[in-house]
């Protein structure tokens, strides 16, 4: 279980889309060991310099797919907040590679009627994070003490930091001349960012009430040089400044019970006070195979890909 490991304070659910993302903020933890929820693989260790247990997950891209396996790891493991760490797009002059942009609201800028002669009325939808979430960024991610948590060699740029709106759709951009950057120049003048996944995580977060957050950074400018600028490692100098940031905030949260979070603990459902569901931990099983931890009363055994037993629960 992880409370064996954790105790009674409950994680911070941390999402990345990509690899270079997962690897960035997986090297602020301690001791990180895999986990799993309804098929999706996690790391789960203490931030350094903190008590603060963090599940770590790596999604894939996409909105929908984000909302979705959000929700299932909330489920699973009762986070008290999730955040979304990674690179974006940049949308304003004002950017340089490798800045931070904590998101003060989420659009979803896609949606849209098209009516006869072409013309296209917007539809959109917007989220704003967690008051408590979007006040300890500002709080830690002031001055630059922070820097502290970017890990070496990870250039010596010192980002600034930008509070802002981003965007979420399913585009990826790279060019000036797009309809999508006219529509966001247009429509949405004042999004800093785009990216592929916080809508879907904060349109499933609205749902349960569940507090989120969206730290990005800087890793082109989404202008048709996004080739050139990955080629010069902006990808991994983003996603490590992303991960320093989303590390500060996390070891600025309050206590659970500064918080006002109930405690996580074993063996009941949420509800009437009581806490969540267990968790998951991966346990060494007998041969090649895997054992995951009980959750309400079910045994997953993964006995490996050769056995006619494999993934049977």
């Amino acid at each position: 279980m992880l409370e064996s490991k954790f105790g009674l304070m409950r994680p911070v659910l941390v999402l990345t889309a990509i690899s270079v993302e997962f690897n960035a903020m997986r090297e602020h933890l301690i001791d990180p060991e895999w986990a799993a929820h309804g098929g999706t693989r996690c790391e789960t260790g203490l931030l350094e310099g903190t008590g603060r247990p963090v599940v770590l997950a790596e999604l894939g891209p996409g909105n929908i797919r984000t909302g979705v396996l959000a929700e299932q790891l909330r489920t699973g493991f009762d986070p008290a907040a999730i955040l979304f760490t990674g690179v974006a797009g940049g949308l304003k002059d004002d950017l340089a590679l490798g800045d931070v942009v904590v998101g003060d609201k989420i659009y979803a800028f896609e949606a849209a009627k098209h009516v006869p002669g072409g013309e296209e009325l917007t539809r959109p939808s917007a989220w704003h994070p967690s008051h408590l979430l979007l006040q300890t960024a500002r709080h830690s991610l002031r001055g630059t003490e922070w820097y502290g948590r970017i890990k070496p060699g990870r250039g010596t740029v010192e980002p600034a930091v930008h509070i802002k709106p981003i965007a979420a759709g399913e585009v990826l951009l790279n060019a000036v001349d797009s309809r999508v950057r006219e529509l966001l120049h247009r429509q949405f003048n004042d999004a800093a960012a785009i990216e592929t996944e916080s809508a879907g995580l904060a349109a499933a977060a609205a749902l349960t009430g569940t507090e989120t957050l969206t730290i990005r950074a800087i890793s082109d400018f989404a202008d048709g040089n996004k080739s050139a600028a990955d080629a010069t490692g902006s990808q991994h100098l983003a996603a490590a400044h992303a991960a320093a940031a989303t590390a500060a905030v996390i070891a600025g949260l309050p206590s659970d019970e500064e918080w006002g979070k109930r405690p996580a603990a074993a063996g009941s459902e949420p509800g009437e006070g009581k806490p969540a569901r267990q968790y998951h931990q991966v346990n060494k099983a007998v041969g090649k195979g895997t054992v995951y931890g009980v959750q309400n009363g079910s045994l997953t055994v993964n006995l490996g890909a050769g056995s006619p037993d494999h993934e049977r629960g």
